[in-house]
Formats: structure tokens, C-alpha cells, sequence
């Protein structure tokens, strides 16, 4: 089923598959007593990314916040949370990935961390986006701008934004974070925004064509990376590859 899926997006033309490592850290693990599968799964999973590429597309293994709140507002030390990433980082670099994703990150300090970590395993490149509001701000404090600053500095290889809102809503975001870093600025967004339908599912506001619409204002606004988080599909990324190319 996921080589299947992955193979639908680089037909649809995806240059980078994101492998499924996305919360296969140690401590997401032992919420489901799976902590001791940690190498097993994030190399299979690396695998199986691989093997739907096919040579025609990238894989970056995909890490992510951990749930749990740093000190002083949880129990977490910066130091422990560099290890977790580090531990699941190395394996993801033997598996073979091309790069690395650090994404859907609502707060900074985790993704210096995730960042520091790669970097004292490999010199695979690094790409952050943080999850932000409309208006740039991050859920834990700051905004877009401060942390892609703070990120380039750290040794991240390109910063921006994934998932929260639609691509219609972060034109000015995009333009800030592009008019502070020297580095490639990442555009992920959602379909738009959600409503919950009679079934309890969310439906996206955003057809293909209207994504890909908005996608190309945020390229021409400093966006050089750019994809779908939520609500997206192969037929979206087919209808932003074909816009775009």
C-alpha cells in the first residue's frame, strides 16, 4: 500500500518522497511499547521509500516533534532530546536517505535540536519547517522569521513552512523569511482550510488547480521548494508540477 501511494506521487512528479520516519523516534515509540522496533522500523520504512522512488525521486527521512515539552515547561532536557534525535537520525542515515526533513515543528528549540542532532551523525542536507498562523507566529512563541534566522545559523541547508493554513494565507509570510536568509525557502502548505463534513471527516477548501494557483504566487514571493501537506493528493502535486514546469 505505501509503495504503491509513493509511487502515485513521483508519477505525479515529486522530486523528494518523504520516507514515513515522521514520528519514529524513541519517545513516540514507547507510547506504543514499540521502542525496541526504533532501527528496524526507520529502515525498513527508509527502504520502502527507496524502492518507490526507484532512482526517480529523492527520500528524506522525516523527523518531528517528540509531544514532549522541554524544560522548564515540561521535563524533557535539551541535551536528552539531542540524543533521541540523534539515535533515530543515525539510523536513517545508514538506511540511505538523500536528505533530511525536520518538519511540522511548533516549536524552535525542538527543531535546533532535531537540527544539531543530524549534524553530529552526517552531512546529509537538512530541511525545517515549522507550522505557523496566518500572520507568521509559532504555537510555542516567536515567529517564521526569527526561527528559518535562527535555523540557517544552526546549519539547517533550507527553512520555511508546512501544513497550518493554505498556500492563499502565507504570501507575506513566505516574503519575510525569504528577505532574511541566504539559504532556499520551503512552501508546504495544506489544501486550503478544513471543515468537518457529516462524517467526522475533514474536507479541504482547495481543489488542485486553486492550490497550484496560490503555490505559484508564493514562488514568485522567494518559494524555491515547494509541495502539499494536508488535504493534498498526487493529483495536486501533479497540477503544481505541471504549473510550475
Amino acid at each position: 500500500v505505501l509503495i504503491e501511494l509513493q509511487e502515485r506521487y513521483v508519477e505525479a512528479g515529486t522530486d523528494i518522497l518523504f520516507a514515513p520516519t515522521f514520528t519514529a523516534s524513541r519517545i513516540k515509540l514507547e507510547e506504543y511499547g514499540l521502542e525496541n522496533s526504533l532501527v528496524q522500523m526507520n529502515r525498513e520504512l527508509v527502504a520502502l521509500s527507496k524502492r518507490a522512488a526507484g532512482g526517480r525521486a529523492y527520500v528524506a527521512g522525516d523527523l518531528t516533534m517528540t509531544g514532549r515539552q522541554l524544560y522548564p515547561l515540561g521535563d524533557l532536557m535539551f541535551e536528552d532530546l539531542v540524543e533521541v534525535y540523534k539515535e533515530q537520525a543515525k539510523v536513517i542515515c545508514e538506511a540511505g536517505a538523500d536528505l533530511f526533513v525536520v518538519e511540522t515543528m511548533m516549536s524552535l528549540q525542538e527543531c535546533r535540536a532535531a537540527v544539531i542532532a543530524i549534524r553530529e551523525v552526517c552531512d546529509l542536507p537538512i530541511m525545517c519547517t515549522m507550522t505557523v498562523e496566518a500572520d507568521g507566529s509559532i504555537f510555542s512563541g516567536g515567529n517564521a522569521v526569527e526561527a528559518a534566522v535562527s535555523l540557517e545559523a544552526a546549519g539547517a541547508d533550507a527553512v520555511g513552512i508546512n501544513c497550518s493554513v493554505g498556500p492563499d494565507q502565507l504570501v507575506s509570510v513566505v516574503r519575510n523569511i525569504k528577505e532574511n536568509v541566504s539559504i532556499p525557502v520551503i512552501a508546504k502548505p495544506n489544501a486550503g482550510m478544513p471543515v468537518i463534513d457529516e462524517k467526522g471527516n475533514a474536507v479541504y477548501s482547495m481543489n488542485a488547480e486553486e492550490f497550484a494557483h496560490h503555490m505559484k504566487v508564493l514562488i514568485e514571493n522567494g518559494a524555491s521548494v515547494v509541495g502539499g501537506c494536508c488535504g493534498t493528493t498526487p493529483s495536486f502535486i501533479k497540477a503544481l508540477h505541471d504549473t510550475i514546469r
